[in-house]
This record gives structure tokens, sequence and C-alpha cells, in this order.
């Protein structure tokens, strides 16, 4: 397993780390790049929000996890978790950005 950062909005003082098992971490720039252009449908809490009565696609960390589960580590038998959220990003992964 892999682990890898998230940083939202270029808070790296606000990150999260999730594993992902090795095969997927050597692709996981264009896993983000397809997860990005991907459309959930909008009854999935995992990945939409609901603001004064409004829906809003909200790409949060739990959502991309349960989209590489869903997606990319179905077959395989390590799945893709969160270690932690909310903490310092580490040097020593790598690192995506939304």
């Amino acid at each position: 397993m892999t682990k890898i950062n998230i940083v939202y909005d270029d808070m790296y003082c606000d990150a999260d780390i999730i594993a992902v098992p090795n095969e997927i971490a050597e692709k996981i720039n264009d896993l983000v790049s397809i997860f990005l252009d991907w459309l959930p449908p909008e009854n999935d809490d995992d990945y939409w929000r609901t603001i004064n009565g409004k829906k809003y696609l909200s790409i949060e960390t739990i959502g991309f996890v349960k989209w590489l589960n869903n997606y990319y580590c179905e077959t395989m038998k390590e799945k893709a978790y969160i270690v932690v959220q909310n903490t310092n990003f580490c040097r020593d992964y790598d690192t995506i950005e939304f």
C-alpha cells in the first residue's frame, strides 16, 4: 500500500492521507483526472451536499476513496482507505491537489 496526501485549496496544514494499492498509486494522477470528469448520481450523499435546499457537488476524500474502491479496486485484494484526515501533509508521500 502507498500513502498519498490529499490537499484542498493549497491548505497543506489541513491535508488528508489515504492509502491505496501500489498499482493504483502508479496512476493516481490519471485517476484524479478521471474522477473529476465523472459525475456521480445526485442521490449519493458521499458526493453531494444540500445547502439551503439546493444540491451541490462536493468532492471530498470519503467520496474519492469510495470511487477508487468501486471502480478501480473492486477486484483487488487490498482496498483504498483513509489513514487520517485534517492533518499536516507528509513530505514523504506523493500529493494530489483538488
